[in-house]
C-alpha cells in the first residue's frame, strides 16, 4: 500500500509539470477565453488555466504590424486570436497566401481559400472570394489565358457564403505584385449592419 501511494504521488506530481509552458516568446491577453502564445515562430492557444487548447503550429495567421484604419482583414490582427470559437490559419500555394479558419479543437472548418478575412462577429465573417476566368487559349504556347477577380462575400460559420457584397475585382495573383492581401475595408455599425469601402473609396451600408 505504501509503495502504490508513492507512485501515485509521484504520478500527480509528473501531471503537474506536464501542465508546465516554458520558453515563450510571446504571452497573449485574455480573450474569448483563450491566450494565443509563441514558442519558436510558432503560435498555439491555452485557456484561463494555463491548459494548451490548440498546439504550437506554424499556420496561424497574423500580421506583425498592425495597421491603423477601417481594414477588418489579416493586416488588422497583431498576434492569432480566437474570436467566436474560430481562428484564421493560412496556407501559401504558389506564392500567394490564402486564408480559412479553424475551431479550438484545432480542425479546419472553412479550408484556406480566401485571398483575406476578417474575424468572425455576430456569427459572420466578411471574406474575399477569388475566381478564375478563362479568357482564351494561346495555342502557340499551348496555354489558357486567364485572368482572376475577387468578390468580397459574407461567411457563416459552416463556410457557407451567405451573401455577395461587392465586386467583381480585378487582382493579379503573382508573389511580385500580390505581396499583401487585397483590404477588406469596412466597419460592423450594428450587428445587422456592415460598412465597406469599395476600392473607388466609396462607402457601401449593407444589412445582414
Amino acid at each position: 500500500m505504501k509503495n502504490l501511494l508513492v507512485m501515485l504521488v509521484f504520478l500527480l506530481s509528473g501531471v503537474g509539470l506536464a501542465q508546465e509552458i516554458k520558453d515563450l516568446n510571446f504571452v497573449g491577453s485574455l480573450s474569448d477565453g483563450y491566450i494565443p502564445v509563441a514558442r519558436n515562430n510558432e503560435w498555439g492557444f491555452i485557456n484561463s488555466q494555463g491548459e494548451i487548447v490548440i498546439d504550437f503550429r506554424s499556420d496561424l495567421a497574423f500580421h506583425k504590424e498592425k495597421i491603423s484604419g477601417d481594414d477588418l482583414g489579416i493586416a488588422s490582427i497583431e498576434y492569432p486570436v480566437i474570436s467566436e470559437g474560430m481562428a484564421i490559419i493560412k496556407k501559401e500555394i504558389d506564392g500567394i497566401y490564402y486564408y480559412g479558419f479553424i475551431d479550438v479543437n484545432g480542425k479546419i472548418v472553412i479550408e484556406p481559400q480566401y485571398l483575406n478575412v476578417s474575424k468572425f462577429r455576430n456569427g459572420y465573417s466578411l471574406a474575399l472570394k477569388v475566381e478564375e476566368r478563362i479568357l482564351g487559349r494561346n495555342n502557340l504556347l499551348d496555354i489558357k489565358v486567364k485572368s482572376y477577380i475577387y468578390d468580397l462575400v459574407l461567411l457563416n460559420k459552416k463556410g457557407e457564403i451567405i451573401k455577395y457584397l461587392s465586386g467583381p475585382f480585378p487582382v493579379a495573383l503573382s508573389r511580385e505584385k500580390l505581396r499583401q492581401p487585397p483590404a477588406i475595408n469596412g466597419k460592423w455599425i450594428t450587428p445587422e449592419l456592415v460598412a465597406v469601402k469599395d476600392p473607388k473609396k466609396k462607402w457601401e451600408l449593407y444589412k445582414i
